[in-house]
């Protein structure tokens, strides 16, 4: 079931789906797609952020609790971030691997 907010920011909110669909779905090896997860959830994150900033901007065109979107946006915000850095040791971790093994210059 879809919260209030997520009808607010339909397209935000699909996009955010989708990135955690990709990264729940990753093979460990796909060193490809770990790197542009890093880009995408950092990119979206930072998208995140400027919407938990404008949080009294939304509670008064939408006449919500600014507290409560300010929360439920900066927490998408928060596990974005962390997908970011999950992606990126993970980028690292499988470019060493690959190295050592002679598969990556």
């Amino acid at each position: 079931m879809k919260s209030q907010f997520e009808t607010m920011l339909k397209e935000d909110c699909k996009q955010y789906r989708e990135l955690f669909k990709k990264y729940k779905n990753i093979m460990p090896e796909d060193i490809e797609t770990w790197y542009t997860l890093t880009r995408e959830s950092l990119m979206l994150a930072q998208r995140w952020s400027d919407i938990a900033s404008n949080s009294s901007l939304y509670a008064k065109s939408y006449e919500i609790s600014k507290c409560d979107f300010r929360d439920w946006a900066y927490q998408r915000y928060r596990n974005l971030q962390e997908m970011h850095t999950d992606c990126r040791v993970f980028y690292k971790d499988s470019k060493e691997d690959l190295k050592n093994f002679g598969r990556v210059d």
